[in-house]
């Protein structure tokens, strides 16, 4: 088991961002944007190679993602809506994905054993997500399903924000 972390903050936003081990030692580049059909987000290894991508296939309420390992079509990935928690399926590679948006803690497993835990810390330095990680094989695929999961969490958190927004100013005509 392996934990890594990324800022809390930019790891869906449009630029590069830098995914650490324990050792605060730059592990994996993550790089991309979301929002259009056709986006692409990739990681990278420190020396600048290609490792995993993610590719928006379609958009809409249950947009579609395709997941690409050293070049090669790994699954894809479909957004689903649980009664009270976030459930996804990968197929392909057939990982369950368990969790919240609001909290965004997760579990992702394989067949019964959980080969990734997400967790929100908070280090000397800020707020941080923590990615504690079985397989190292795994690891850059996984990361590429974060990447969603935490675009997924701030898009619905502007959306909530606007509907507040929307209350407030109806209740004050």
């Amino acid at each position: 088991m392996r934990k890594l972390y990324s800022h809390r903050n930019s790891l869906s936003m449009r630029g590069t961002t830098a995914i650490k081990d324990e050792h605060d030692k730059d592990v994996y580049l993550i790089n991309g944007r979301w929002g259009m059909h056709a986006d692409v987000m990739s990681v990278y290894d420190p020396l600048g190679n290609l490792e995993a991508e993610i590719k928006q296939k379609s958009l809409g309420m249950l947009p579609k993602f395709a997941l690409y390992y050293h070049r090669q079509y790994a699954g894809s990935l479909r957004r689903y809506y649980g009664v009270s928690r976030e459930m996804l399926f990968v197929k392909g590679l057939n990982w369950l994905i368990l969790g919240n948006l609001l909290t965004f803690k997760y579990k992702v497993y394989h067949g019964r054993e959980c080969i990734m835990t997400i967790n929100e810390v908070e280090l000397a330095s800020g707020s941080y997500l923590e990615f504690t990680i079985a397989h190292q094989e795994d690891e850059a695929l996984l990361l590429c399903v974060v990447a969603i999961l935490d675009y997924w969490a701030k898009t619905g958190q502007r959306k909530k924000e606007r509907l507040q927004i929307i209350k407030a100013n109806l209740a004050f005509n």
